[in-house]
């Protein structure tokens, strides 16, 4: 005698709550446009992602229609990977933002005194190479502070080759590079860190001092998520914590809204350097936000801001295509609790503009201005920069 199958009723699914803002993500979104790129807005504090912007970007809703296998194969053939999540799985060389990591080696190490001066001419000769700074014409002479808000490569050359990869291998690693920082998202790359052992492995070459050179200014081997970045300037914001990283904030009953589970922040990473080595960088990297290069794209009325550029070399683009980065923090001096680290990345497919710190700073503005895109940008005086 058959038995009828036993039946079980489908049971509603939980609710969940992100910790997304929906205004500073619409506002990230509109910022970064219709650019190949990135953009993370986090709390240091706790490891909130409040936006997340990766573009080009597709609606998820179309896997729910009749047309799903052809509309997969399409954004899957589709121009510059709509479906990748750049944020956390896509690669870069981190340029010159790597040199918040420098610095902080350089300090802690006491390796050089901050106040010495080096010079740079504009180019750096090691062996046979020469190595040139972004100003071909030199800087002349830097301390600390000033290479920062300059960017001087020659400075960090020079330093690098001091400090040697193990060194810089071991900071980076203490900043979560070349590992996962344990997002609740699915795909996320954990980026690499090289050293001399890893070199000999993968191309059976002994490291050179060239590489440690490139290294040192972020470009060479080293590859990083904007997540990866936004996290490097949240230990610096923690004076040396790093928050796990999520979008989950609660989990609650569908029938009563009763929160069954909140997310606690959770300390992922804690470094072991000196209280004093923070708070000069903290203040090194304001002192580069009112001196250096970035002083127009990211002056601000409204708050004060901390923050590094970076500009990376990439070869297949042809000429005046650079990947341009931006990673910044608001308010400066503020208790931690109320900052936020925003990170821009605009990938090298698109037109130079250097958008990434007018793209930052228009984000920046309309979190603490209250403000939306429109409002953000007229009260920078942006305006003349937005395409029509």
């Amino acid at each position: 005698m058959d038995t009828a199958p036993i039946v079980e009723p489908p049971q509603m699914g939980k609710n969940i709550v992100l910790t997304i803002d929906k205004r500073i993500q619409t506002l990230a979104q509109t910022a970064l446009g219709e650019r190949v790129g990135a953009v993370a807005v986090l709390k240091p504090a706790t490891g909130e992602i409040l936006a997340m912007v990766s573009y080009p970007y597709f609606d998820a809703n179309i896997f729910s229609t009749e047309t799903v296998s052809t509309e997969f194969d399409r954004l899957a053939r589709g121009k510059n990977n709509p479906m990748l999540n750049r944020v956390v799985a896509a690669l870069y060389p981190p340029a010159s933002t790597f040199k918040i990591i420098m610095s902080t080696a350089l300090l802690s190490e006491n390796l050089i005194p901050p106040e010495k001066k080096i010079e740079c001419t504009g180019k750096f000769i090691y062996g046979d190479r020469t190595f040139k700074c972004h100003k071909t014409t030199g800087h002349g002479w830097l301390d600390l502070k000033n290479a920062i808000a300059q960017s001087c490569d020659v400075y960090f050359y020079m330093t690098g080759r001091d400090l040697g990869v193990d060194r810089i291998s071991s900071y980076a690693r203490e900043f979560g590079f070349g590992q996962s920082l344990g997002i609740d998202l699915p795909n996320q790359v954990e980026g690499l860190v090289p050293t001399s052992q890893w070199k000999e492995r993968r191309f059976h070459e002994r490291w050179t001092g060239g590489d440690t050179v490139n290294m040192s200014i972020g470009q060479g081997y080293t590859q990083v998520t904007p997540l990866h970045v936004a996290d490097m300037l949240a230990m610096v914001c923690n004076s040396g914590k790093i928050y796990k990283p999520h979008l989950l904030k609660e989990i609650r009953d569908p029938s009563t809204e009763e929160v069954i589970e909140t997310v606690e922040p959770s300390v992922m990473i804690e470094s072991t350097i000196e209280p004093a080595v923070w708070k000069q960088i903290q203040a090194d990297l304001r002192y580069s936000i009112i001196t250096g290069p970035s002083v127009y794209p990211m002056a601000n009325k409204v708050v004060q801001i901390a923050g590094k550029t970076g500009t990376a070399e990439v070869n297949g683009y042809g000429q005046n295509h650079w990947h341009s980065w931006m990673v910044a923090y608001a308010p400066f001096n503020a208790p931690v609790e109320d900052q936020v680290v925003v990170v821009s990345l605009i990938e090298a497919v698109n037109t130079y503009e250097w958008w990434a710190p007018y793209c930052t700073n228009i984000i920046i503005q309309g979190i603490f201005a209250n403000q939306t895109f429109d409002e953000a940008v007229n009260a920078l005086g942006f305006r003349y920069l937005i395409k029509s």
